[in-house]
């Protein structure tokens, strides 16, 4: 079909678009880097995303911008989104040359994105005629206002950073740049800010800031500010060279809030969650409900019904011990008992190089043979803090901090834990005493747990496809109460010794979470990892 705005007569003369040059600390500092590991959005996912937003439809004079434009795929995507809208020629022409553009801190890739967009142009009917380009650092508040800003902002972790950058970062954007974060999420904080009031944003980002605890404030500003719609891309296969799993992250400004999360392809098929649940009941993470009818109900009743109690309120969530410099736990780790101790020796799980955390699996542990001098005053000395030995001594829960599917075990007898663990003690001697451990134990290696913490917290997804359990994700996990019908020490005995299969117990806790027929079929065709 022709496109209906016609290409203006030859002899009209077309503005050169504007490229303006200016002194750039990002892009001095990772211009480089950014563009060695940038990875570029395909042309059909950007006019996909443009396709969710209300631009231009909602009227001329809606100013649009690509803040980290590269080579100009978005730009594109807005062009022909343009060139297809209702808008008259007259009104779609000032919009292209006034309302639209593109910044990158790189000249190289704004010159591509420069010839990309003239050949585009003239295809469209626009004869040349191109959104406003800039070199700029995006992160320097310019003073604009824009009603959507839309991108892949570049991805480039704290760590990796300069100091000079670093410090740049965190003085443009003091919400996002906390703790280990990472520069896209400084880009999202930049961008929601230069919003006009009613205007939106549209990233295609890593689906980690969805619970990185880095980017819980940021999390709560666009809560709080904004209604929220993300889009899992996670299972596709966007960026072929890249192992990100990506989600793209809608926020609108204006009078509503809400979180909702949405089908890629099934537009209006929407979990809509309120910000209180979501700041709440899973410490301000922002979930990715199940696709499937029953599993939404099975996760919207663990979110926001009364019957859970959050697993921090039943047990301490601990670290374990960890050595920070190179050679120091050859000084305090033996394959044996310590020949020369100076403190007090303990059987040590995770002791053993590129071992992992395989001494624990679910239900039992195999200890590898390793002990540690547990000499927390020598420690000290040498800058490295241990944990006090009495978290160690009463019983406790095991937690492999990184796996496909929690791996857990009640450990009795004592043992001290390396950091590849987690520790969970109950906070009374009561709770100890009618069964919690057992019972905390029989949930955590069950298919529902593992269901509701990879739709929960699918954005701690590792390398390899592990989920990462840290404190801060445990912690507000909504647990059942204590079966009062059920003998959970003699349950969790029988199954640490093969004598009750794990899929019985599966069943015992199905049944105390009080799922529905319809929940359970929804376990029964879900596809999981093994532990």
């Amino acid at each position: 079909m022709p496109n209906r705005h016609s290409p203006v007569p030859a002899s009209t003369s077309l503005p050169r678009p504007i490229v303006e040059k200016r002194a750039s600390l990002v892009g001095q500092a990772t211009s480089r880097a950014k563009l060695n590991g940038r990875v570029y959005t395909s042309i059909g996912l950007a006019s996909q995303m443009l396709e969710r937003v209300r631009w231009p439809d909602s009227g001329p004079g809606k100013r649009l911008l690509d803040p980290s434009c590269g080579e100009g795929v978005f730009l594109e995507a807005a062009m022909r989104k343009l060139a297809d809208s209702a808008l008259g020629h007259e009104d779609a022409m000032a919009l292209l040359k006034g309302a639209m553009e593109g910044w990158d801190i790189d000249p190289g890739a704004l010159e591509t994105c420069r010839l990309r967009l003239e050949v585009v142009s003239r295809e469209l009917g626009f004869l040349g005629c191109i959104p406003r380009l800039y070199q700029r650092d995006a992160l320097v508040d310019h003073g604009q206002r824009f009603d959507l800003v839309v991108g892949n902002p570049p991805y480039l972790e704290a760590k990796r950073m300069p100091n000079s950058l670093k410090r740049h970062v965190k003085s443009c954007c003091p919400i996002a740049a906390r703790g280990a974060f990472d520069m896209y999420s400084a880009f999202v904080e930049r961008a929601f800010r230069v919003l006009s009031d009613d205007g939106e944003l549209c990233f295609i980002i890593p689906n980690r800031m969805l619970v990185v605890g880095h980017a819980a404030a940021l999390r709560a500003l666009l809560l709080e500010s904004s209604l929220v719609r993300v889009m899992d891309l996670s299972t596709l296969r966007v960026f072929e060279d890249a192992s990100v799993y990506p989600i793209i992250l809608l926020a609108r400004k204006g009078s509503e809030r809400g979180y909702l999360v949405e089908e890629w392809d099934k537009k209006g098929d929407a979990v809509h969650l309120p910000v209180a649940s979501v700041l709440a009941e899973t410490a301000g993470m922002m979930p990715l409900p199940p696709r499937t009818t029953g599993g939404r109900q099975l996760f919207q009743r663990a979110l926001t019904s009364g019957d859970f109690r959050p697993l921090k309120e039943i047990v301490a969530v601990r670290w374990c011990v960890s050595f920070h410099r190179a050679g120091l736990r050859d000084e305090f780790t033996f394959d044996g008992p310590p020949p020369n101790p100076t403190g007090r020796p303990m059987k040590f799980l995770g002791g053993g190089r590129f071992r992992g955390n395989r001494e624990v699996q679910p239900y039992r542990i195999t200890w590898g043979g390793w002990w540690i001098d547990y000499d927390e005053a020598r420690a000290r000395r040498e800058r490295n803090h241990l944990p006090p030995l009495e978290i160690f001594k009463p019983p406790k829960v095991v937690v492999c901090q990184n796996a496909r599917r929690a791996r857990v075990a009640l450990d009795r007898l004592g043992y001290v834990l390396k950091d590849t663990f987690l520790s969970l003690r109950c906070l009374s001697s009561s709770d100890e005493k009618a069964g919690w451990l057992e019972w905390i134990t029989l949930v955590l290696n069950s298919r529902l747990f593992h269901y509701l913490y990879e739709h929960f917290y699918g954005g701690t997804r590792r390398g390899g496809g592990y989920l990462h359990f840290l404190p801060r994700y445990l912690g507000p996990f909504p647990f059942a109460d204590l079966p009062t019908w059920l003998d959970v020490r003699e349950v969790h005995d029988s199954v640490a010794a093969g004598e009750t299969s794990p899929a019985q117990v599966d069943a015992l806790v199905e049944r105390a979470w009080g799922l529905t027929g319809p929940q359970r079929r929804v376990l029964d065709d879900y596809h999981f990892p093994r532990p």
